[in-house]
């Protein structure tokens, strides 16, 4: 029998890439004003003054952000608790509050190769198309896009090369705005990448709470999973530490009742794909040259 685990320790590496995201507590905004969000900027320009931590894609909603940040020397734990707080400072001192302003610990996700960098670029960037009057990524005012297709400056903290290199002139924003291929193959590192990409999208939706976090998103994953016609059942019982078929069918059951009861998760299901999908479709969304190629001209 499995026994139940603390949560794992955030992968803290030098030279690592991370997709970083926190939210406000209880769902509340963590933005009130212009002014924060400008302050932001100046909180990312202090993390890479004082850690060299450098931001590669950046969203600003109301109640939660998006970061892609590259960490040379590690220290991503170290930078985002200083961001964070002296940022919470800003806002406490602005408008008169008092006490924490963001949920718990941040979520981050390791970006291990070219195509989740640029998928992790993507998934940032369309962040705001939910909302109302945003019907392409260019329009929100708060996020990298505009600055990756140059009507922006961009300031020192921000660098968008090692994406962006590599692309014809109009290619990145139909990538970031236009729709992707599914997914072509259900093998172990692709449930993995999905476990991770689904604690990191409930995260961003507020829901649940951070404890459950894993175990709400191996229900969410297993339940999709065991309906794709690709899924392997062996692979799946690999992934999910399920040693025997009735095991699987078992468990199997709990993930479907659960998720069956709520469309929330038809909505996590649906941007986890977005962020995890590894075939693009051949509407001119695939980049000019290899992301590698890119990095050894520049």
């Amino acid at each position: 029998m499995m026994q139940a685990m603390a949560r794992a320790l955030r992968p803290d590496i030098t030279n690592g890439w991370h997709h970083v995201m926190n939210r406000g507590i209880d769902h509340a905004d963590v933005f009130f004003h212009d002014s924060d969000r400008i302050e932001i900027g100046q909180r990312l320009a202090d993390v890479f003054e004082r850690f060299g931590v450098r931001t590669h894609a950046y969203c600003l909603m109301d109640n939660h952000f998006h970061f892609l940040w590259h960490c040379p020397d590690a220290g991503l734990s170290d930078a985002m608790q200083r961001l964070s707080s002296m940022y919470t400072r800003h806002v406490n001192d602005r408008i008169g509050r008092d006490g924490p302003l963001f949920r718990g610990r941040f979520h981050s996700r390791l970006v291990t190769d070219e195509r989740q960098l640029a998928a992790t670029v993507r998934y940032i960037h369309r962040n705001p198309l939910d909302l109302p009057g945003v019907v392409r990524a260019r329009d929100y005012r708060w996020s990298s896009h505009r600055t990756y297709l140059g009507l922006r400056r961009k300031p020192d903290w921000l660098c968008t090369s090692p994406v962006l290199d590599g692309w014809e002139p109009t290619g990145f924003d139909r990538f970031v705005d236009g729709d992707l291929g599914s997914l072509g193959r259900i093998d172990a590192d692709q449930l993995r990448a999905m476990l991770a990409a689904t604690e990191l999208v409930l995260a961003e939706r507020g829901s649940p709470t951070d404890a459950r976090l894993g175990a709400v998103a191996r229900k969410v994953v297993l339940a999709w999973a065991s309906a794709h016609p690709a899924a392997d059942q062996v692979v799946i019982r690999e992934v999910f530490a399920l040693s025997t078929r009735a095991a699987l069918r078992k468990a199997t059951l709990r993930a479907r009742s659960m998720v069956g009861t709520d469309p929330e998760f038809d909505v996590v299901i649906g941007r986890v794909l977005d962020l995890v999908a590894t075939e693009w479709d051949n509407t001119g969304l695939t980049r000019v040259v290899p992301y590698s190629a890119a990095r050894a001209a520049s």
